[in-house]
């Protein structure tokens, strides 16, 4: 999706704007400097413009498609990278910097954002209605990137003032609140094990493997949902740049076994 990279265009074109609203220190510069600056602000604008649309229309797919097939956002591969989307755009549309993102003429550039905030949620619920495993509100609460508990609440408080749907809003500030729950959990499930051996870590993101398989030509084992995740946008194995996909991994049985002997032993001393 073209959002990430749209709204760091929104930021440049309000610097600019702010530079031509000051009219004195403005008509100082030298024209072809003012020229120069003029080509860059609608060089954005259209830039902006386009990706807006397209990311408009990518959203309300992906609104669309949650609520009528939520499974395939749900898969290990796939739950961790939407969830992190999610909360990408959750954090700019209701955190500490949104002010930054408003401009003079939002309409023009087809950036709206009450109704993507809306969108966003309305995602967020679909896939928690589809989620029988509960395996989302972790995956949630997993991003260290943009998580926060308190944005869910941010959110949910903008939706009343401006006319969102209840039951959207009250199962989203459940989501919250499950999301908040399964961090305190992960949190207090990672000081129980203690230290954890090295061979037992996933490669790539240094989380406790739950099923680690082997990688045919660099002979290296990793879990199974973070190579599925890579291969899902480059089919390699990432260790050595070979050709791999995914009937190729190997399910490495023994370290699987030693695993979760260890998370048993550990619980055991509680």
């Amino acid at each position: 999706m073209e959002k990430d990279e749209s709204l760091n265009k929104i930021l440049e074109l309000k610097e600019i704007e702010a530079e031509m609203s000051n009219s004195i220190e403005w008509e100082r510069r030298p024209a072809q400097e003012r020229e120069e600056r003029m080509r860059q602000f609608h060089s954005r604008e259209n830039i902006v413009r386009f990706d807006m649309k397209l990311a408009n229309e990518d959203v309300g797919m992906l609104a669309f498609t949650s609520e009528q097939i939520p499974s395939p956002f749900l898969l290990p591969e796939m739950v961790e990278r939407v969830a992190s989307m999610l909360n990408y755009f959750l954090l700019q549309l209701v955190g500490p910097q949104r002010k930054s993102l408003s401009v003079k003429d939002p309409e023009k550039y087809e950036f709206r954002p009450k109704q993507l905030l809306k969108q966003i949620v309305e995602i967020y619920v679909h896939i928690a209605r589809g989620d029988k495993g509960n395996v989302f509100p972790a995956a949630v609460s997993k991003d260290g990137r943009s998580y926060n508990a308190q944005l869910f609440t941010a959110a949910a408080d903008i939706l009343w003032k401006i006319g969102g749907d209840a039951n959207i809003i009250k199962e989203f500030i459940e989501l919250g609140n499950k999301a908040k729950a399964a961090a305190s959990e992960a949190m207090d499930a990672e000081a129980a094990l203690g230290e954890i051996p090295d061979e037992f870590l996933d490669p790539i993101q240094y989380t406790l493997m739950k099923d680690p398989v082997i990688l045919p030509s660099s002979k290296i084992s990793i879990d199974r949902a973070v190579i599925q995740r890579h291969l899902l946008s480059d089919n390699t194995d990432p260790f050595n740049r070979s050709h791999l996909t995914q009937d190729m991994l190997i399910p490495n049985v023994e370290l699987k076994a030693r695993i979760e002997d260890f998370i048993r032993r550990q619980g055991l001393r509680k």
